[in-house]
């Protein structure tokens, strides 16, 4: 373990966190946005999916199916695309419809979509980073590891430094997606262009599905990129959507 991966860890924990908020603190200022939504988001995300989700996945990975499906990488990574989309762009539905109906301005679907996906990159990244940073701090005393541990800490003093870097890009990607997505489900509710929803739910596939099969064949820098190309397009379609359906919808 060096001063190093500990500095890289405490960044990218840093950045995960400081990323959301300011962007919604600079819509709040400049664009009147509401913190109602990103506090729906926040909540809604573990509901949907680290609370529901896991339901489905117990009953089909836990099938005669399952270690088949997890065998075959394509197989695997439709499946989680799919469950993930369909958990959590319902989750964006559910807060549009009955949440936050009476919430009109476009800004509301920014401010959900970076409170769900700041939760998320909290609850998968933040968690991991700070119990490496713990893990690490033990290692750099020179410490020993409960036994049980004694292989994750392997893996961490292992690890290089870059590595952890790539999470906070791959959250960048992830931060996009959710924030377009938002968009997407947003319009659907408020335009009646419900095709914007399932829309949603395969680009959401889309991505996640890219990362398991890209991550099995292809070096991490590869993997990555790919990723942020897909969410960067889907965040273009986004700004489209956003500048001339929800915008001339709020002037009408």
């Amino acid at each position: 373990m060096t001063i190093g991966k500990m500095i890289a860890m405490a960044a990218v924990l840093v950045f995960i966190t400081v990323i959301p908020l300011g962007l919604m603190i600079y819509l709040r200022r400049k664009h009147g946005a509401r913190w109602i939504p990103f506090l729906i988001g926040v909540v809604f995300f573990p509901v949907f999916a680290m609370m529901l989700e896991p339901l489905l996945h117990v009953l089909v990975l836990g099938s005669p199916l399952g270690p088949i499906m997890q065998e075959k990488v394509w197989v695997y990574g439709l499946y989680g695309g799919l469950a993930a989309g369909i958990f959590e762009e319902t989750a964006r539905l559910v807060a549009f419809r009955m949440v936050l109906r009476s919430e009109t301005e476009p800004v509301t679907a920014l401010s959900y979509g970076l409170g769900h996906g700041g939760m998320e990159a909290l609850l998968v990244v933040g968690t991991a980073m700070v119990n490496n940073l713990l893990m690490g701090a033990l290692l750099l005393q020179g410490g020993q590891p409960p036994v049980e541990l004694a292989a994750a800490a392997e893996t961490l003093a292992s690890t290089p430094a870059i590595m952890f870097l790539w999470s906070a890009l791959e959250r960048v990607s992830a931060l996009v997606l959710h924030v377009s997505n938002a968009v997407l489900v947003f319009a659907a509710v408020r335009t009646g262009r419900w095709v914007l929803f399932p829309a949603a739910i395969l680009t959401h596939a889309g991505l996640n599905f890219l990362a398991v099969v890209s991550g099995a064949y292809l070096p991490m820098a590869a993997t990555e990129a790919l990723i942020l190309i897909f969410a960067l397009l889907v965040g273009l379609w986004a700004v489209k959507i956003y500048r001339n359906d929800l915008k001339n919808c709020e002037t009408s």
